[in-house]
């Protein structure tokens, strides 16, 4: 089969799987390829061999059977730098990308951060990439998605600038560690929601998406004890869901924390709070 045979064969099978199914077929087909996608109009009319086409055809088996693409190429693009992922972390979003820039904007040489529920360690990786003068704690409560993050932190070089730590939100973080920033997109979908969500989602981890009866869960930890780790003038910086803002809003006033802001994304969805101190 020619390469174009091969992109309408798979366009077809990924019918009411994807949203752009001939897209889809293409950037799979460069994947098993080895070669940049828009090689293949190059090589459009080139025969295929056996083994590519094998290859292909399991993939997108694959595809069909909803594991998301990401998991097979292994790899997300994300603040504009190429991360590995697998099915240990959860696929870092475009909107994510919002919470890494606001406090990109708000940081000052010498700040200490800390990532909660790094995942892939996007989050972290990224700021400390784009931001050289400062420190990052990544936690995790899975060894495995730490592990993940720790490779995307070598392939940027930032090692020495993230210390990896297992932890369930803040159990095993260093006692005495004031943060000027803690920061975090964590599990933020209603458990009796799980059930509704897309078939490609589910594929993800479902300790990176259940954020418990109401969702808030994780929010209400955090903030609880961001008393003991946060710096008087630091900031707390989440991402939340798109209809959280006023119940999270709520919980950060109770606990003492004020002049809330809240960052709407392209779609004019509410996507990132960040709250301070009362001074």
């Amino acid at each position: 089969m020619k390469v174009y045979e091969v992109i309408n064969l798979g366009a077809k099978e990924l019918q009411g799987i994807c949203e752009n199914p001939k897209l889809e077929a293409e950037l799979l087909l460069a994947y098993c390829l080895g070669v940049d996608r828009t090689k293949l109009i190059i090589q459009r009319d080139e025969e295929v061999e056996d083994e590519v086409l094998k290859k292909f055809l399991e993939v997108l088996s694959k595809r069909k059977s909803y594991i998301p693409y990401q998991y097979i190429v292994k790899k997300q693009y994300f603040m504009g730098l190429e991360f590995f992922v697998d099915e240990n972390v959860l696929i870092p979003r475009p909107e994510t990308e919002i919470l890494v820039e606001e406090v990109l904007k708000r940081l000052k040489k010498g700040d200490t951060l800390i990532d909660i529920g790094t995942g892939s360690g996007a989050i972290a990786v990224s700021i400390a990439k784009y931001f050289s003068d400062c420190f990052i704690y990544a936690v995790d409560i899975s060894r495995k998605a730490l592990e993940v993050a720790k490779y995307n932190a070598k392939k940027y070089s930032v090692l020495d600038k993230i210390a990896f730590i297992e932890s369930n939100i803040f159990s095993n973080v260093p006692k005495g560690i004031k943060f000027d920033f803690i920061v975090s997109n964590p599990p933020y979908v209603k458990k009796g929601e799980l059930e509704t969500l897309q078939e490609e989602v589910k594929k993800e981890p479902t300790i990176a998406l259940n954020g418990g009866e109401d969702g808030l869960l994780f929010y209400k930890e955090i903030i609880e004890e961001s008393n003991f780790y946060m710096n008087t003038k630091g900031a707390l910086c989440f991402e939340i869901g798109y209809d959280q803002k006023d119940e999270i809003t709520d919980l950060l006033r109770k606990a003492g924390l004020g002049n809330v802001e809240v960052i709407k994304d392209l779609s004019g969805i509410d996507r990132v709070i960040i709250a301070k101190y009362k001074l």
